[in-house]
């Protein structure tokens, strides 16, 4: 084990303050046509998608290389997540026809859902499964200064969405389920904060809570790791904080304010066989930023045999 994940390791148990990662330490995957967003499947293997070009990307971290199978052209897309048989489903965001679509390992496209019968997405942004198969998606909604986006649940195996937030609630983007699965969390991105909504025993949605205002920030993306903590891409300033949630503390994992080794996080997740790699996409430039040795294990995802 490195000095350097040693001493993460310890400052996050201790609660002391955090040392910032290196920036100098900061791997990248290239060609990956500025991504948005990153998922990862059940052995650890990781995803992404091209926002411009809509091509999708495996991402092979033994050898830092991307490679191209499927492409959802001329559709675009944001969030994804994987499943027990390594399908991807993929929030195609834009309107009309904001949907979810299934992607099979061989590059295969079918349609999983249109989102709530009789209304549809808004604009679909970002899946992730419960322990179940259910599947909650993020509708960011019109991107104004409206508020009027929701979150979502479709069944397991696809279908009509229930519309599970019936009041609106402001720009959700990023979305993550905590450790007990009692909380969906969300990136409010035009609140400048986080925020959850409870999820009760029969199911449905309970209180909305804004957990922690971040002024003068974008947030983009969220995962939790292994300790529960919760980890928080900003896409400005270019920025990766972890949130501890017992302590309400937050702190600076990295920071670069030249934006060059760090540039545009948006989405992030915890990768690798032991989760120990963290990934964050880049909307700004054609790379994946790896951060190896984060000195925290990531949460086991939600990987649903559908």
């Amino acid at each position: 084990m490195s000095s350097v994940k040693n001493e993460w390791r310890r400052n996050i148990l201790n609660r002391d303050t955090l040392q910032p990662y290196d920036l100098e330490s900061i791997g990248h995957i290239n060609g990956v046509d500025h991504n948005e967003s990153i998922s990862v499947g059940p052995r650890g293997e990781a995803y992404t998608t091209g926002f411009i070009t809509c091509r999708v990307f495996r991402l092979d971290l033994a050898t830092n290389t991307a490679e191209a199978f499927s492409s959802t052209a001329p559709r675009r897309v944001l969030g994804q997540v994987v499943d027990a048989d390594g399908n991807l489903y993929c929030a195609e965001p834009d309107t009309p026809g904001s949907q979810v679509i299934k992607i099979t390992p061989d590059g295969k496209q079918s349609l999983y859902s249109r989102g709530p019968a009789g209304r549809g997405f808004m604009s679909a942004n970002t899946p992730v499964f419960d322990r179940s198969g259910n599947m909650y998606v993020s509708d960011t909604g019109s991107w104004s200064e409206k508020i009027d986006g929701h979150i979502c649940r479709i069944p397991p195996g696809g279908g009509a969405a229930e519309l599970w937030t019936a009041a609106p609630i402001d720009t959700p983007n990023g979305i993550a389920i905590d450790p007990e699965e009692k909380f969906i969390y969300y990136v409010e991105t035009w609140g400048n904060s986080i925020a959850r909504v409870a999820i009760k025993k029969d199911g449905s949605a309970g209180d909305v809570e804004r957990v922690v205002h971040m002024p003068r920030h974008i947030p983009d993306g969220v995962a939790f790791d292994e300790d529960g903590h919760l980890w928080i891409a900003c896409h400005r300033p270019d920025k990766i904080c972890v949130f501890d949630l017992a302590t309400r503390r937050l702190e600076v994992f990295a920071e670069d304010w030249q934006g060059e080794a760090l540039r545009g996080p948006c989405h992030l997740a915890f990768a690798g066989p032991t989760r120990e790699i963290l990934l964050a996409s880049s909307l700004d430039k054609a790379t994946v930023h790896r951060f190896d040795n984060p000195g925290v294990r990531g949460l086991r995802l939600n990987n649903p045999k559908l």
